[in-house]
């Protein structure tokens, strides 16, 4: 489908990058048409105009009158309606509704089973993945406006599991949505520990009761022999309560190790524990958001 307008940077609407949220919402209610944009000037766009403007001098559209009458036939209602005789899921429901055995927002109107004003789409041939595409095609837009355009008419159960499945399998929005995350970035593994209590890893456990004003857990692990020291510490701590509490429980009994693998802590990052170890020679390895 080619359509054509008089203003030129619509041509590139497809081609260019996206850097705002709005941009990114209004592409994707575009990506269910098949159609291409195509610059022409407004002098020559006169078909346009005449559907478009009005005529100052007797106020009739100019060049053209146009005459629309959309009508809505909605098929999948009467699939519904077939699919509720049919199905042993909507069978099984309508004889408990009629023994009473199911909540007062369950009902039959019409020959549809409905959960309160939500129809209830029974699990019988593709008619469920009619439904989602019907929501899903609206826009293409995520899990949650696909969800609650889904059940503002239709009621599926465990219908968050299926949504989740159809819109990760939809092929336009694989086809045209770009990645809005940041690049992974590439694997940088840890070089094989030689021997025990050489190269460390360490990190917090918070969060816990509070046990004679200890609340937190220091884990330290040998990443050679998997073997671990849990310590318990204050809350709130600081980077000299946890270097005394290091050395008190792991110097002590193992000596220096040659490195030691954390995470970005306050704790890690500070002067105090960075001046600190690199006194003793100690490499600290600390992941950094894409490359762990």
């Amino acid at each position: 489908m080619q359509k054509r307008m008089d203003h030129y940077s619509l041509k590139f609407l497809l081609d260019q990058r996206l850097s705002t949220v709005p941009q990114r919402q209004w592409i994707s209610k575009l990506f269910g048409f098949d159609f291409a944009v195509e610059y022409r000037p407004g002098r020559l766009n006169t078909v346009a105009d005449a559907l478009s403007r009005r005529d100052i001098e007797d106020g009739a559209a100019s060049g053209a009158a146009v005459h629309l009458l959309s009508t809505l036939t909605f098929a999948l209602l009467d699939y519904i309606h077939a699919a509720t005789v049919a199905a042993g899921d909507a069978q099984l429901l309508l004889q408990r509704l009629q023994e009473g055995a199911l909540a007062a927002h369950w009902r039959v109107d019409d020959g549809l089973l409905l959960h309160g004003a939500r129809i209830f789409v029974p699990a019988y041939d593709d008619l469920c993945h009619q439904v989602l595409l019907l929501a899903h095609s609206a826009g293409h837009e995520g899990v949650q406006k696909t969800l609650h355009r889904l059940r503002s008419d239709f009621y599926i159960p465990c219908n968050r599991a299926l949504v989740k499945d159809f819109v990760r399998a939809c092929t336009v929005c694989q086809r045209n949505k770009m990645e809005s995350l940041q690049p992974a970035g590439l694997l940088q593994p840890f070089d094989v520990p030689s021997q025990v209590w050489a190269d460390i890893s360490m990190d917090f456990i918070e969060g816990l009761p509070k046990v004679g004003s200890k609340s937190v857990i220091l884990t330290v692990v040998d990443r050679f022999s998997k073997y671990a020291h849990f310590i318990a510490l204050d809350h709130p701590n600081s980077a000299a309560s946890v270097a005394r509490a290091f050395f008190v429980g792991i110097v002590r009994l193992y000596g220096f190790p040659s490195s030691i693998v954390s995470d970005r802590d306050p704790v890690f990052t500070g002067h105090v524990w960075r001046d600190l170890f690199k006194m003793a020679g100690i490499t600290l390895r600390m992941s950094t958001t894409f490359h762990p």
